[in-house]
């Protein structure tokens, strides 16, 4: 007869089988039911934009690939949400490439995000620059290393800021604004690749 840590084992060992065959696009029934909606349709840039209104044939260091968002390096375009977001709760995956890497994901930021960047930089990650919230700090130590994908759960509510890496909670912050904005990523120089973008609302 299998031991309770046996069976729990085994469950979750399925659910990660399950979760990881699911295309890029797709949400998992638990998320679905949590209220998550998927950002990201592994085809292309749909519900995302370019800074300065940068059309998807005019950027040359972003693309749609095998299910991923990657990005090859350069200084700009970032890319961004299409709509603004006030209280949420953003899951994604992303993995660097080689390991001198940087790069940046925004929370609350402008149109053109530039500000209230989570770090994506290496020994650095998850550092909050171009914003302030009491609390915030660096995950580094939480986090895979190049190669490797990395899962990261970001939730805003109010004035709360708290992130998770790789399922740890890295920090909850307070203080952060502003109330609402986009989200985005930061072309930094360095190949990224991104995946399972979902988020769910707060109201």
């Amino acid at each position: 007869m299998l031991s309770r840590l046996a069976i729990f084992s085994l469950a979750m060992s399925y659910l990660t089988i399950v979760v990881a065959s699911l295309p890029a696009q797709e949400v998992s029934p638990e998320e679905k039911k949590d209220g998550f909606v998927s950002l990201f349709n592994g085809k292309d840039f749909a519900n995302w934009r370019f800074n300065g209104d940068k059309k998807p044939e005019e950027v040359k260091n972003w693309k749609v690939a095998d299910g991923l968002i990657q990005l090859s390096g350069g200084g700009n375009p970032h890319l961004a949400s299409e709509k603004e977001y006030a209280n949420f709760e953003f899951r994604f995956e992303w993995r660097a490439l080689k390991p001198k890497y940087n790069g940046g994901f925004y929370v609350r930021s402008g149109k053109n995000v530039g500000s209230n960047q989570l770090n994506l930089a290496a020994g650095n990650e998850g550092q909050l620059v171009g914003g302030k919230a009491e609390g915030a700090k660096s995950a580094g130590a939480l986090q895979k290393p190049a190669g490797e994908w990395n899962a990261w759960r970001v939730i805003c509510e109010g004035e709360k800021l708290t992130f998770y890496c790789n399922d740890k909670l890295a920090f909850e912050a307070t203080g952060f604004k502003p109330a609402s904005g986009h989200l985005g990523f930061q072309a930094e120089g360095a190949a990224l690749e991104f995946r399972n973008m979902r988020i769910r609302e707060i109201k």
